[in-house]
């Protein structure tokens, strides 16, 4: 059963290693800016295009996006963290070296993020945002508490945490850099 146990954990984190990874992918791929004229008629009859965001809406997002590009990295960090404890060391000592400073950012990113004044437009938006660093955090502090105490069902409370984290991140994405819109 213990080898079971091992097997449907490994299988986890590779899934939460997955999603982050398409997540990370989905944040940093280039955007064309020019998009051929039949292309842009499909795409608006498709799904409206979203309007365009204010100048404090744009300053907002700008700012963000400082966070939100070291965030997207630390969560694929994080999550390949765990894969290579799961699949190929099982030392616990260098799982702690790569998640104590990715614990530490997102603590400093929640703080961070959490002082900025979004738009009034953005609240829920900005909200959103903090609960996803502060998801991050705590996913984080679960897995140095696996360290600590061995609990194989911290590393499942993390998992979750994780997914959501990225889930709300994805829906913010959509909010202020739509089509992987980057500020500049």
């Amino acid at each position: 059963m213990p080898g079971a146990r091992s097997l449907l954990l490994a299988g986890i984190v590779l899934v939460l290693a997955a999603t982050v990874g398409a997540v990370w992918l989905h944040e940093m791929r280039p955007q064309s800016v020019v998009q051929p004229a039949a292309q842009t008629v499909g795409t608006r009859a498709e799904k409206p295009q979203p309007p365009a965001l204010t100048a404090d809406e744009e300053r907002f997002a700008t700012a963000l996006w400082a966070v939100h590009r070291e965030a997207t990295r630390s969560a694929v960090a994080m999550s390949f963290a765990g894969i290579a404890y799961q699949t190929e060391n099982r030392d616990a000592r260098a799982l702690a070296r790569s998640i104590e400073p990715l614990a530490k950012f997102f603590h400093d990113a929640e703080i961070e993020v959490r002082t900025m004044s979004p738009p009034p437009s953005l609240s829920k938006t900005h909200g959103q945002y903090v609960e996803a660093l502060a998801l991050y955090a705590n996913a984080a502090a679960e897995m140095l508490k696996f360290i600590e105490d061995g609990d194989s069902q911290r590393l499942d409370v993390a998992h979750r945490l994780d997914v959501r984290a990225s889930e709300d991140m994805l829906r913010v994405g959509e909010v202020l850099w739509p089509g992987q819109y980057k500020p500049h």
